[in-house]
């Protein structure tokens, strides 16, 4: 009976290093399409010296993932689509879906539950993601997952924040949402890692203090 099929998901069917070369090359061609709006921010706030370099290039690798697949062109193409687009015939058709599928879930801030998943703040679908280093419960990771071979990983960079600091992420979060409308948050990441970033100057610069999630 058609229940009892078992369905083997297309990234399954491809080799990890065939995929994860096959990304690489989209990640490179959508680095040299993307807007230089904010490569040109980065830069700024790096040579201000309030913020660490390290830093600055953490949020433009958070801005590539961002940008790869969703930030549109004149024909109202992510990269990621133009690339899929460009090299279909290229590709083996579990190659393609595989590409395909790496466009859900969306940017998001993820919220560390007690059993050590990531849950989605935009979508509340929660993921077990293996981070390079453990978190506690109530921390924050921002960031785009890519479903791997069946396995949850961040793109090319991911925030992670301490519980501490989640009420204020929180507020940020709700008041941008707010003013911006419904679907704020994935159209204007960009913008949204902009106002982050000032928030977490003035928690480093002692202007506001830390507040954890209620």
């Amino acid at each position: 009976m058609k229940k009892d099929r078992k369905v083997i998901p297309f990234p399954l069917l491809v080799e990890e290093s065939e995929l994860l070369a096959e990304l690489k090359k989209l990640y490179e061609q959508a680095a040299l399409a993307r807007s230089t709006q904010w490569t040109n921010y980065i830069q700024e706030i790096a040579s201000e010296g309030t913020w660490h370099l390290k830093d600055a290039e953490l949020f433009r690798d958070l801005f590539i993932d961002w940008a790869v697949f969703f930030e549109t062109d004149e024909d109202g193409m992510t990269p990621h689509g133009r690339y899929l687009a460009d090299h279909k015939n290229d590709m083996s058709p579990a190659l393609y879906h595989a590409l395909r599928g790496l466009a859900v879930p969306r940017c998001s801030i993820f919220e560390v539950t007690e059993d050590g998943q990531l849950k989605d703040w935009e979508s509340k679908e929660t993921y077990a993601v293996q981070l390079p280093e453990e978190r506690e419960t109530g921390d924050l990771v921002l960031g785009k997952l890519l479903d791997i071979r069946g396995s949850w990983r961040f793109g090319s960079a991911f925030l992670a924040l301490p519980a501490k600091m989640s009420g204020n992420v929180a507020d940020l979060y709700i008041d941008f949402t707010d003013e911006v409308g419904p679907g704020a948050f994935l159209e204007q990441f960009p913008e949204f890692c902009a106002e982050l970033i000032d928030l977490l100057l003035d928690l480093e610069e002692g202007v506001i203090i830390p507040k954890p999630s209620k």
